[in-house]
């Protein structure tokens, strides 16, 4: 388990935690968006032939309440949902395909998007236009701004699912996401890769290519504050070789 600020993040293991996040992702991306339909999904659970074969994490409140989640799909005989809904180039050397794994199905409850105030909570992904951002959609936020403007939840579900990938070896992320994600993560040292042309896939998406040690060495050299923060509760055998972080 891991803390960021008020919430608490954990890998979902058991039956009911993972109802919770299924029935989470129901909400968003059934109720609240409609990306998927009703009648695909009947018992007001959102659930695919994934899951099975998926880590799923999820973000908890003081009250223990899940208010988010993301999942990492592992490859298996199904492939990886990327490889069924666009054609991709991949950068540099392809390792085996049990390096690759997929990040997928980001959800965040509605009461913490945003902030009333602040915005600080969540991901401009899950903000009608009208409402404005959380991040700018391509220039560098001022310090006011990122400090105002921390996508805590994100953050935080993204740094559990990062040691879990460094605990299985997992060297690549695929993710297809809509840009403003890409550019609220990328703020904090997450950089990813366009591996091919946007798609209509739950809206406008763009399927992206992660390599882990990139992000480590990006990090190491200009972020080296997150990085500590990032390695947080990771065991020091799968840190990065890097000089000490100052205290």
């Amino acid at each position: 388990m891991l803390s960021f600020e008020n919430f608490k993040f954990i890998q979902a293991d058991s039956k009911d935690l993972k109802n919770t996040i299924y029935q989470l992702r129901y909400k968003v991306y059934v109720e609240e968006f409609g990306f998927l339909k009703k009648e695909d999904n009947p018992d007001g659970y959102e659930k695919d032939e994934y899951d099975e074969n998926s880590i799923h994490f999820a973000a908890l409140d003081e009250k223990n309440e899940v208010i988010g989640t993301v999942r990492l799909v592992l490859n298996s005989e199904k492939g990886l949902p990327i490889e069924h809904v666009v054609n991709t180039k991949f950068i540099g050397d392809k390792p085996s395909s049990d390096k690759i794994a997929e990040i997928s199905r980001l959800a965040v409850s509605r009461n913490f998007r945003r902030r009333k105030e602040n915005g600080q909570f969540g991901v401009e992904s899950y903000i009608k236009k009208s409402e404005g951002g959380i991040l700018p959609n391509k220039r560098p936020a001022s310090d006011q701004q990122q400090k105002r403007k921390k996508p805590v939840i994100i953050l935080g579900l993204y740094q559990i699912l990062y040691h879990a990938s460094k605990r299985m070896g997992i060297t690549h992320w695929y993710m297809i996401t809509e840009e403003k994600l890409f550019h609220a993560l990328k703020e904090y040292g997450f950089i990813f890769y366009q591996i091919g042309e946007p798609i209509q896939y739950h809206g406008t998406r763009t399927p992206y290519l992660g390599i882990i040690l990139d992000i480590e060495q990006k990090l190491i050299k200009e972020k080296p504050e997150f990085l500590h923060m990032l390695l947080m509760g990771l065991e020091k055998k799968y840190h990065p070789n890097h000089p000490p972080i100052p205290q």
